[in-house]
């Protein structure tokens, strides 16, 4: 499997947080509908104004999962790295804590690839690799709005430690 190491102090990311009940598969399409929202409503182009390319994540918007969704209710939130300045209404900053990180890329049509990626890192990378996940936290990673192309292009952090 394709990926890379990040060991990353704490930093900061500017975003819209919320609180999802019943765990991952339930929570899937809430947060499915809190993107879309985030787009209609206009947080979406909010964030984009934080965007700074020489950030953690460069010109990409983020969905960050601070909690294991398998373990029962989670806060996610939709944001960008935030390197100071006013806070808009609506948005707040988190502090994602320091971290080591396996980051997966991902290309391909969404949501298909995004589902085989997972299923790859769980069956494939923990079990033969000298990582577990640590807490759950994860971040995916998005550069474009373009999540309907053929050959999208993506990222998945999730923080780990050594077995």
């Amino acid at each position: 499997m394709d990926y890379r190491i990040e060991k990353q102090e704490a930093f900061k990311v500017i975003a819209k947080r919320a609180r999802y009940e019943g765990g991952g598969e339930i929570s899937q399409q809430n947060i499915h509908a809190t993107w879309e929202n985030c787009q209609k409503d206009g947080t979406i182009g909010k964030l984009c104004k934080y965007v700074n390319t020489e950030s953690i994540f460069g010109n990409s918007i983020v969905g960050i999962c601070f909690d294991n969704p398998n373990e029962g209710d989670f806060d996610y939130a939709i944001g960008t790295a935030y390197s100071g300045g006013a806070v808009e209404e609506g948005l707040t900053v988190e502090e994602v804590p320091a971290n080591t990180w396996v980051v997966f890329p991902c290309t391909g049509a969404m949501p298909e690839v995004f589902q085989k990626l997972w299923k790859r890192v769980y069956t494939e990378f923990f079990p033969t690799s000298k990582y577990q996940p640590s807490g759950g936290m994860c971040i995916e990673v998005y550069p474009s709005n373009d999540v309907y192309c053929n050959d999208f292009d993506c990222e998945i952090w999730l923080s780990v430690v050594e077995k």
